[in-house]
Order: structure tokens, then C-alpha cells, then sequence
């Protein structure tokens, strides 16, 4: 997993790739960097901010875009359920920074209205959108 899903913005490293610098840490379940310690995402790409040692050097965490319009009530139509799934993950990460737990109740909400594989897509569609 990306230390992002499970560290607020600040609390790791992100680099430009794997390398000799960072180990993944099984008993985490992401990389970490071997001198420091602090976790460190090596996909700068899919979490949209450029490889810098925000953790281990206090680098100063990159403007953040707007997180968009609030996700309001979950939609009735299955085709729109992606898209509100994103913008819950979006103003988890801006706000509350517990966007696991978010997507969990997400999931949990939309499974009693659509069928499994509905729910899965927009799973998936929410985290590719934001990392």
C-alpha cells in the first residue's frame, strides 16, 4: 500500500521511484526509507505530488488543488456512484485526512443499493482519481 492511503500529507517521503535508499517493510505493509525510517510512496504519479523529503527534511508539502464540490447524498443512478465516490475520497483527504475509513463507510452505504461489481468499479475509479 502507499504510505499516502494511510499517513496525512507531511508524514512520509515521496521519491521518484523504487531504490537502493527505501525497503518495503512488511510489518507495515510500505517502504520505508533505511536511514530515516519514515515511510516513502515511490509512485509520485498516482498520488499527484512530485518526489520530495517532506517527512525526513521538512520539505514544504505541495499547494494542494481544490478537493471540487462537496459529494452530497449518494446518487440512485449506478453510473453516477463513481464519481461521487471520488469526491468523497477528495474531501476526506483535504479535510479529515481519514480516507480509509471514509471509503469504508462509502462502500458500506452503496452496497446496500447497487450490486457488488457496481460498487467495486467506483472503488476503483475513486482511488485511481486520487492516488
Amino acid at each position: 500500500m502507499c504510505p499516502g492511503q494511510v499517513h496525512d500529507r507531511g508524514r512520509f517521503d515521496i521519491a521518484d521511484g523504487p531504490g537502493p535508499g527505501s525497503r518495503y517493510d512488511t510489518s507495515r505493509g510500505y517502504r520505508r526509507d533505511l536511514a530515516t525510517g519514515v515511510p516513502v510512496c515511490v509512485h509520485p504519479e498516482k498520488i499527484g505530488h512530485p518526489p520530495g523529503r517532506y517527512a525526513s527534511a521538512g520539505e514544504r508539502w505541495p499547494v494542494e488543488a481544490p478537493a471540487g464540490p462537496a459529494p452530497g447524498p449518494m446518487p440512485a443512478a449506478a453510473g453516477e456512484l463513481a464519481a461521487w465516490m471520488t469526491a468523497v475520497v477528495r474531501h476526506a483527504s483535504a479535510g479529515t485526512g481519514q480516507v480509509d475509513q471514509v471509503l469504508a463507510d462509502a462502500e458500506r452505504a452503496a452496497a446496500n443499493r447497487f450490486p457488488a461489481e457496481v460498487v467495486v468499479e467506483a472503488l476503483r475509479a475513486a482511488l485511481a482519481a486520487v492516488g
